[in-house]
Formats: C-alpha cells, sequence, structure tokens
C-alpha cells in the first residue's frame, strides 16, 4: 500500500508533463523558427474523431525530389528547403544525415524511386478550423482553381526539423481576415 501511493504520483506527473512538453517544442517552434510561405492546394475533408480541418497539399511537394540515396516508403528523411524566386518554399534536396547550417523538414518517404525522384509527407498538412469555418475556407480556397483568388499559403515555422503551420493566407490576408471581408462583401 505504501508503494502504491507514490507511483500513482510518478504515473500522474508523467501524464501532466507528456503534453505539457509537446505544448513547449510547439511554442518553442513558433517563436524561434524560421517562417517560410508553402503555396497551397487544399481540399476539406471531415474527420469524425478530430473535427473539420482543411487538409493541405503544398506545391512544394508536387514535383519528385531528386536524391542520390536509395529511399523505400516510410524511411525519415531531412528535406532541405530553400526558396524560390518568389519567396516560396521549396525542397531542394532529400538527405539522411541532418544538415548543418540549413533549414530542413524532418519527413517520411510515401513513394518513389531513385531513378524518378521521391515524395515526401510533410508534418504540417492539416489546418483546423471550426465546423462553421471549415467549409468557408475550402469554398474560399478552392476559387484558386477557378482563377478567382491569386495567392494562397501557408506560413509554416521552421525549427531544428520540426515545422508548425503557423497561418494560412489567402491573397495577402490571414484567412479570418479574408473570411471576414468576403462576409462584408456579401452582404453589400
Amino acid at each position: 500500500m505504501k508503494l502504491t501511493k507514490p507511483l500513482v504520483l510518478i504515473l500522474f506527473i508523467i501524464q501532466l508533463a507528456v503534453p505539457a512538453y509537446m505544448i513547449y517544442e510547439q511554442r518553442t517552434v513558433l517563436s524561434e523558427g524560421v517562417v517560410y510561405k508553402f503555396k497551397t492546394r487544399p481540399i476539406d475533408p471531415l474527420d469524425p474523431f478530430r473535427g473539420h480541418y482543411v487538409t493541405l497539399r503544398f506545391e512544394a511537394n508536387t514535383d519528385p525530389i531528386a536524391t542520390s540515396e536509395y529511399l523505400r516508403k516510410g524511411d525519415w528523411v531531412y528535406a532541405v528547403l530553400s526558396e524560390d524566386k518568389d519567396g516560396f518554399a521549396q525542397i531542394s534536396q532529400l538527405v539522411l544525415e541532418e544538415p548543418q547550417n540549413k533549414d530542413f523538414i524532418k519527413a517520411e518517404v510515401s513513394w518513389g524511386s531513385l531513378d524518378r525522384g521521391y515524395y515526401v509527407r510533410l508534418p504540417f498538412n492539416r489546418y483546423y478550423a471550426s465546423e462553421d469555418t471549415a467549409p468557408q475556407i475550402e469554398k474560399a480556397v478552392w476559387r484558386r482553381q477557378r482563377d478567382e483568388v491569386d495567392n494562397v499559403y501557408a506560413e509554416v515555422s521552421v525549427l531544428e526539423g520540426k515545422a508548425t503551420l503557423k497561418k494560412l493566407y489567402v491573397n495577402e490576408l490571414a484567412i479570418r481576415d479574408y473570411l471576414e471581408q468576403e462576409v462584408k462583401n456579401n452582404n453589400k
């Protein structure tokens, strides 16, 4: 009986420490990370367990990435980041060793081959929103494919291989500001 109380207390502390560390880690990436702009191609699914979210597909991951390394599906790699001429993020290479003095994201190989290049799963592909907001975001973002919206991108903070989605933008406005503007325009 004497051993039970300390054991329960230790388990309780561990249960609090794990989510606290996860929150701390995300806040550190957001506050200290380098911000990259990733052009998006979204769709809007519903997950009954997690709620509404907009799944983001990134243009930085639409073309295969060449590497001299033989990789298999499920392998973890470092996706080295750079910016294109317009200031948007792109993956310049995949490497197995952690790069020094370069921004990178730890990512999982989803498919590909040595001769054709590889595709990776980026760890920040969901933007969660309320039940009312998610469909509005999806409509706003899909307008891009119909050439009604020029520019849709996500700001992502990157720090030591970890990445956290910061904000979603439509036509240079944060998504919430864009949706408010749309409501005002529709009420005129």
